[in-house]
């Protein structure tokens, strides 16, 4: 098995525990989030026909790994509900087929298509999916890596504030997103990715972000000093 595609199902899994306690036992409307999700990236690609609009690939790109995520959730989802087993194996080894093997299936189909039979078909999601970074022009290592920027992004948001509004998204002019995918970039599709990347995003975060931010509003003050002095 590749390992790219266990450590997707693996992280996905491990996410999805420390957000949401007992998260499969509570039989989440994943359904739901996939609706939602294939709706911004409709709103991305420009699907209104009836007014003229400029498609923002970079986003739909973005919006289809977000997509992937509650894929990969809804299998592991799925696969309980059906056999009470939580089997990573099995969901990513039918990750990886589907990729891999999915021969002429649903070719043809246009994104916007491609996104309607996501929503209408349960059972084969993986091999829509892949159809449709197909027409993103990304492969599986690209997949691979833009999955891992969000996921760890997600997990570092999650691990500094971002709940109760204290996380800087803006990091001195560029969203985190972006620098992100930035490092990421220089690691490449390495199997400790992951790994990297947190580690990497916490040194920038706190040496570049926090700290330049902690010395401004120092300056600040001392310049507050200075006039109040004079």
């Amino acid at each position: 098995m590749n390992t790219i595609f266990k450590k997707m199902v693996e992280l996905q899994h491990k996410f999805n525990e420390e957000t949401i306690e007992n998260y499969l036992g509570k039989n989440l409307n994943w359904n739901s989030a996939i609706i939602a999700e294939s709706g911004e990236l409709l709103d991305s690609l420009g699907y209104k026909w009836w007014k003229k609009q400029a498609p923002d690939m970079d986003n739909v790109k973005v919006e289809a790994i977000d997509l992937l995520h509650f894929v990969i959730s809804d299998a592991i989802q799925l696969l309980h509900n059906c056999s009470g087993e939580i089997d990573l194996i099995l969901i990513a080894a039918t990750f990886e087929d589907h990729f891999n093997n999915s021969d002429g299936y649903l070719d043809g189909l246009s994104l916007n298509r491609l996104v309607d039979e996501l929503n209408y078909n349960r059972w084969n999601r993986f091999i829509v999916m892949k159809k449709m970074f197909q027409h993103l022009d990304m492969s599986n290592e690209d997949v691979y890596v833009a999955y891992i920027v969000k996921n760890c992004l997600n997990k570092f948001r999650q691990h500094n504030g971002y709940k109760d509004g204290t996380y800087i998204k803006d990091w001195n002019g560029k969203e985190d997103n972006v620098i992100a995918y930035e490092i990421a970039n220089e690691w490449g599709a390495d199997e400790e990715l992951f790994e990297h990347l947190y580690i990497d995003l916490e040194t920038y975060y706190n040496e570049d972000v926090l700290k330049v931010k902690k010395d401004s509003i120092l300056d600040k003050i001392d310049f507050f000093n200075t006039q109040t002095v004079n």
